[in-house]
């Protein structure tokens, strides 16, 4: 018969780049262009013979194409059929619609071969040497009842792994399980086996991701997790919004224990990065790095409370034995977590160390309190605990410190800690500060100063302590320090009238961004809150600002100096003052010049407290987290005991006046 030569009316180095894939990506490519003729059945044949080259074969009993089709089919590199249509003509959803899978095969062999047989009989032939070039040769005749194509690849690159029909089901599977879910009718076959999902299938599980927009549309993000049998791979598989796996995610997903898995994200935005060529990139394109991670963490809270479902029994059995050390429910999301953690952790020591489990009664109790001690009071001390008193193996121990950093478990904890501490601080300073005696008792320097100090916080969490009741001569040296200049201070920081003041606290930090090189300062004077702020200690505040703005030590540095007279209360002058029109409120004084900006604040305990309980009221909502005085009172007295003696009574009814 005579042969026709074509030529791809492409460069060759692009029909090399298409057709260079890793060999289970081009085996599928060859699949899918098989499932998208509407066949029913799919052959893989794998020679996988070390004498000879070895050849892939692969056989279907799709619609194929006729002898006049081929050439244009093969003439050009993209503009498929399939690229304005949606469905097959059997209805089935659409694979590829690029018109590049064909030249992927290139990737397995030097030689490849289409052989139609139907109405049409004839052979294709290209080589990956010579890829823009293919040849059409008829050939007999013969009487078939259904059409086949078969495509051969030969002569192959190399002794692939994939040759080995296990490891060839093990790639390919993953692949196609939704597609093989979704058409019941259609057979799969590699090496002899047949495939078949839901024998394989240990679970199956859909989750809503929330959506995503990209270039002002908004996409559904969808995740099904396949959790196999025997597989212990773990992979991430970029879909179509069908459920055809394009790409898979290149990073190891760790943290989800010893589950072997197969994610599948599905969305069209997926279909959309990949028309634009921007799929490939990965992460390297942000928006598949935003949907990738929001995957990844919903895979891990998945197998988080796999792990916990796992292990109900033996928490059962500790509950029955009255061993575990939690008496009632989880209410709040704080200890759903904690108990999370608990019991994750406390079950893989109960499989990995039978000694807990031998133990007496007794024993078993104590060890269980004190894993729960460690993770209701810090989660960091897990690994310490785990590894240093209940001797965990080293593999088990890395195992665990992954998946409790993964799953972000502990970091909730730590955060509601912060949060239910300083919620629990400001309700106990609220009471030093406004109940009647408290404050009569309450020293300013000894007591109240030292508290705050400890607690800087309260004023921004930028700022960190610079200066601690010092003098205003140790303020300018912090100041050098912050600006990076050593340099030695001869003479002392006086005020206007000469004397030495002393800064209650100076907290610094640096302005970021464009004014990198400033500095911003706070120095705050604290009153004990029976003092109410007069003219005269707006002069004393006043005279530290001013101390700054005339010494040239100070000002030859760019900065920003707040200062505050702080109290509970302020004189009907001073309100005055701090309620000019113009200025923000509680601004008593504001000047800049020469890059050094001073402005002299008036401030109540009262709007401190207040701010600082509404920027923790979101996360305080979310965790469902109340504090009450007495809650407060308490925690003081445990955390500032040696600074509270004489002001937190031990009669709980004046505790609550």
């Amino acid at each position: 018969m005579n042969n026709i030569t074509h030529r791809v009316e492409v460069q060759g180095d692009h029909i090399a780049k298409v057709s260079s894939a890793k060999p289970d990506k081009a085996i599928a490519e060859l699949i899918w262009n098989a499932l998208d003729a509407d066949a029913k059945k799919v052959e893989v044949f794998l020679d996988n013979s070390e004498l000879g080259a070895g050849q892939i074969t692969v056989r279907d009993n799709g619609n194929g194409f006729s002898y006049n089709e081929a050439s244009s089919l093969f003439k050009h590199l993209g503009g498929s059929w399939k690229a304005t249509k949606d469905r097959t003509d059997g209805g089935r959803f659409l694979h590829g619609k690029e018109g590049q899978g064909r030249f992927k095969a290139f990737a397995l062999g030097r030689c490849v071969e289409w052989e139609i047989l139907g109405k049409d009989t004839f052979k294709l032939t290209a080589f990956a040497d010579k890829p823009e070039k293919f040849q059409i040769e008829k050939t007999t005749p013969q009487n078939r009842v259904s059409p086949q194509t078969t495509v051969t690849v030969s002569e192959l690159h190399k002794h692939f792994h994939i040759l080995d029909a296990d490891i060839a089901i093990e790639k390919l599977l993953p692949i196609f399980a939704l597609y093989l879910r979704t058409y019941s009718d259609v057979s799969l076959v590699i090496g002899g086996t047949t495939l078949n999902p839901d024998n394989t299938i240990k679970e199956s599980t859909k989750i809503k991701l929330r959506e995503i927009t990209h270039e002002g549309k908004t996409y559904p993000v969808d995740l099904e997790i396949i959790e196999w049998k025997h597989s212990g791979e773990k992979e991430l598989w970029y879909c179509t919004e069908n459920g055809f796996p394009l790409e898979k995610y290149q990073k190891q997903i760790r943290g989800v224990g010893d589950y072997g898995f197969s994610a599948y994200l599905k969305s069209d935005l997926v279909s959309t990065l990949n028309a634009q060529g921007t799929l490939g990139l990965g992460e390297l394109n942000t928006h598949l790095k935003d949907i990738s991670d929001i995957a990844i963490n919903s895979i891990k809270e998945h197998f988080v409370k796999r792990t916990i479902r796992a292990g109900q029994e033996q928490i059962t059995k500790w509950k029955e034995e009255n061993v575990y050390p939690f008496d009632t429910e989880a209410q709040s999301p704080v200890e759903v977590a904690e108990r999370q953690i608990f019991d994750i952790v406390a079950v893989q020591l109960a499989e990995n160390m039978p000694s807990i489990e031998q133990a007496d009664k007794k024993s078993k109790s104590f060890q269980l309190r004190m894993l729960k001690h460690a993770v209701e009071n810090s989660p960091d001390d897990l690994q310490s605990v785990i590894n240093e008193v209940l001797n965990l193996p080293k593999n088990k121990l890395d195992e665990l410190s992954i998946l409790l950093r993964d799953i972000s478990l502990s970091s909730i904890i730590s955060a509601s800690k912060m949060v239910s501490d300083r919620l629990k601080f400001l309700t106990g300073l609220e009471y030093l500060l406004f109940n009647k005696e408290a404050k009569a008792n309450l020293k300013e320097r000894s007591q109240l100063h030292r508290i705050i100090a400890e607690n800087s916080w309260i004023f921004g969490e930028e700022f960190s302590i610079s200066v601690d009741d010092r003098s205003l001569t140790e303020a300018l040296r912090k100041h050098l320090q912050k600006a990076g200049i050593d340099s030695p201070i001869n003479e002392p920081v006086t005020k206007i009238n000469g004397t030495k003041g002393i800064v209650d606290l100076m907290l610094s930090r640096a302005i970021p961004c464009a004014r990198s090189e400033e500095i911003e300062h706070l120095v705050v004077e604290l009153k004990a809150p029976k003092v109410k702020i007069t003219s005269k200690e707006c002069t004393q505040i006043t005279d530290y600002a001013y101390a700054v703005a005339e010494d040239e030590r100070f000002s030859a540095l760019k900065a920003t100096w707040n200062f505050w007279i702080i109290s509970n209360e302020l004189d009907k002058n001073t309100i005055r003052s701090a309620n000019q029109d113009g200025r923000q409120r509680g601004i008593l004084n504001q000047t800049s010049e020469n890059g050094v900006k001073i402005t002299i604040w008036a401030k109540q305990w009262s709007e401190v407290i207040q701010e600082n309980k509404h920027r923790l009221k979101f996360l305080q909502e979310q965790l469902n987290y109340s504090v009450d005085q007495q809650a407060g009172i308490q925690h003081l007295r445990d955390s500032y005991s040696k600074f509270t003696e004489g002001v937190i009574l031990d009669n709980e009814e004046k505790m609550t006046e």
